[in-house]
C-alpha cells in the first residue's frame, strides 16, 4: 500500500529528473553555439540560426519547464492543494494517477468529467485515493456490465432464432419450462404490483411517512447523495416485510437538483411506488399532524401515533453535527420528537448513534404493528450495539431513576 510520503517522494524525484534533463539540454545548446569572437565579428550575424542549436531542444521544453516550477515549489514546500488553480490541480491529479498506477494501486483509466470538480475540492491525498478506488471499481463494474450485455445480446439472438424455428415447426414459441404448468411465472413487475397494492390503502387513509429531501445543499460530497439514494432504495425493498406499511412521500425534491439527477442515474423514480414532489409538506397536509423526528429534540417519543404524519430528515452527512432537523422543526413550528434509543439500547464506544433512513422507517413500521420498542430496535445493527436492555432491565432502570434521589445513589452509574 503506497503512502502519502512515498507518493510525494516519487513526485519530487520526477520533477528532479525533469530539471536534470533540462540542464543536459542547456549544456548541449550552449556547446553548439558559435564562439564569442565569431559572434562579435561584423561578418557574423548577431542572431543564432536555428541550425546552430540542437534540434532536440525547443522553446516548448523551456516553456513546459518554466510552467512546472510551481510543481517543484508545491512538492518541495508541501504547499496546500487547495491553494493551486484549476490547471495546476489537474496536473497534480494526473501525476498522482500516473504514480499510483505504476505502483500497482487501483486507479481508473480516466476520470469522468463530473468527478473533476469533486477531486479539485478534496484537499487530502488519502481522500482523493478513496475517490480513485471508487472510480476504479466503477470502471470494473461497467466493463463487467458491458460483457454481460454482449452475452445477453448473443443469447437473445439465439432465442429469437430458436423461436422462429419453433414457429416454423408449429410448436409452442416459448423456452420457459413451466409454460404448460398451472403455476404462473413470477417476475419483477409482479413484485412492483404487490407493493402498489399494499400502498394503495394507506395512501387513501392518509397513513403517510414523509422524507424531507430539502437538505440537498448540506451534502457537500456526491457520495452522501449516493448513500441517500441507496437508503431510500433499501426502504422500498423493505415494504413487503410489513402487513400495512405507510405510504411514503418524497417532498422538497427539486427536479433540477443533484439528488433528482442521482436518482435518475441509479434508479429512476418511476420504478418506485412513492409520491415525489417539489412542494413542501406544509402545503400538502395540516401542520398539526406533523411530528419531525430529530435526535436533538428534548421530547421523547413514547408510542406510535397512528393519526400523526412522521417526517424523516433526508440527511446522510455524518461529519456534520449541526441540529438541522431540530432547527427546521422549530422554524416551521412543527412538533418534534426523538426515538427513546437510550432506554432500550446502549451503543458501543466506537459507534455513533446515527441511523439510516431505512432503519428509522423499519423501526416506525414495527412499532406501528406491534407497539413493542424492543422489537422495533432490533433493526439497529448489532455492530453498533453494546447492550440491548430487556423488559426486566428497563423496569429496574425506571425504578432506579425514580428512587435514586431518596437513596443517595443519584451520582452512581447504573449498570
Amino acid at each position: 500500500m503506497i503512502t502519502s510520503e512515498m507518493l510525494f517522494s516519487y513526485l519530487i524525484r520526477k520533477v528532479v529528473e525533469q530539471r536534470s534533463s533540462l540542464c543536459i539540454q542547456c549544456q548541449r545548446l550552449f556547446s553548439s553555439v558559435a564562439p564569442a569572437e565569431n559572434l562579435l565579428s561584423p561578418t557574423t550575424n548577431s542572431r543564432i540560426s536555428p541550425s546552430q542549436s540542437d534540434s532536440s531542444v525547443s522553446s516548448d521544453d523551456f516553456n513546459e519547464t518554466n510552467e512546472n516550477e510551481w510543481l517543484w515549489a508545491y512538492l518541495r514546500d508541501r504547499q496546500i492543494f487547495t491553494d493551486l488553480n484549476e490547471a495546476q490541480k489537474r496536473r497534480v491529479i494526473e501525476l498522482e494517477l500516473q504514480t499510483l498506477r505504476e505502483s500497482g494501486e487501483r486507479v481508473p483509466e480516466r476520470i469522468p468529467d463530473e468527478k473533476w470538480s469533486e477531486l479539485s475540492t478534496t484537499a487530502l491525498l488519502e481522500s482523493r485515493k478513496t475517490i480513485y478506488g471508487y472510480l476504479f471499481l466503477r470502471e470494473l463494474h461497467k466493463k463487467k456490465r458491458a460483457a454481460n450485455v454482449a452475452i445477453n445480446d448473443k443469447r437473445r439472438i439465439a432465442s429469437a432464432k430458436k423461436r422462429s424455428e419453433l414457429l416454423a415447426d408449429g410448436r409452442v414459441p416459448s423456452n420457459y419450462p413451466g409454460y404448460a404448468s398451472i403455476y404462473r411465472h413470477f417476475g419483477h413487475h409482479h413484485e412492483k404490483l404487490m407493493r402498489e397494492q399494499k400502498l394503495l390503502i394507506p395512501a387513501r387513509l392518509n397513513d403517510i411517512i414523509v422524507i424531507d429531501c430539502g437538505f440537498e445543499q448540506e451534502h457537500a460530497r456526491e457520495r452522501y447523495l449516493s448513500n441517500l439514494v441507496e437508503q431510500i432504495q433499501y426502504l422500498y425493498a423493505d415494504i413487503n416485510k410489513f402487513h400495512s406499511p405507510s405510504f411514503v412521500y418524497l417532498c422538497n425534491l427539486m427536479k433540477d437538483g443533484r439528488l433528482h439527477f442521482e436518482f435518475n442515474r441509479r434508479s429512476p423514480l418511476e420504478n418506485l411506488c412513492f409520491e415525489t414532489t417539489e412542494v413542501s409538506y406544509l402545503d400538502l397536509f395540516p401542520k398539526e399532524k406533523f411530528i419531525y423526528l430529530s435526535p436533538d429534540s428534548q421530547n421523547e417519543m413514547l408510542e406510535y401515533d397512528h393519526d400523526a404524519i412522521y417526517i424523516i430528515g433526508g440527511i446522510v452527512d455524518l461529519s456534520s453535527k449541526k441540529p438541522l432537523t431540530f432547527g427546521k422543526a422549530k422554524r416551521q413550528q412543527i412538533r418534534h420528537q426523538r426515538l427513546p434509543i437510550d432506554r432500550y439500547v446502549k451503543f458501543g464506544s466506537g459507534s455513533g448513534k446515527t441511523l439510516t433512513i431505512d432503519q428509522v422507517f423499519n423501526i416506525l413500521m414495527t412499532l406501528k404493528h406491534t407497539g413493542n420498542w424492543h422489537e422495533a430496535f432490533k433493526y439497529i445493527p448489532n455492530r453498533k450495539v453494546a447492550v440491548r436492555y430487556t423488559d426486566v432491565d428497563e423496569k429496574k432502570k425506571h425504578e432506579y431513576e425514580k428512587y435514586s434521589r431518596w437513596t443517595g445513589l443519584g451520582n452512581v452509574e447504573h449498570s
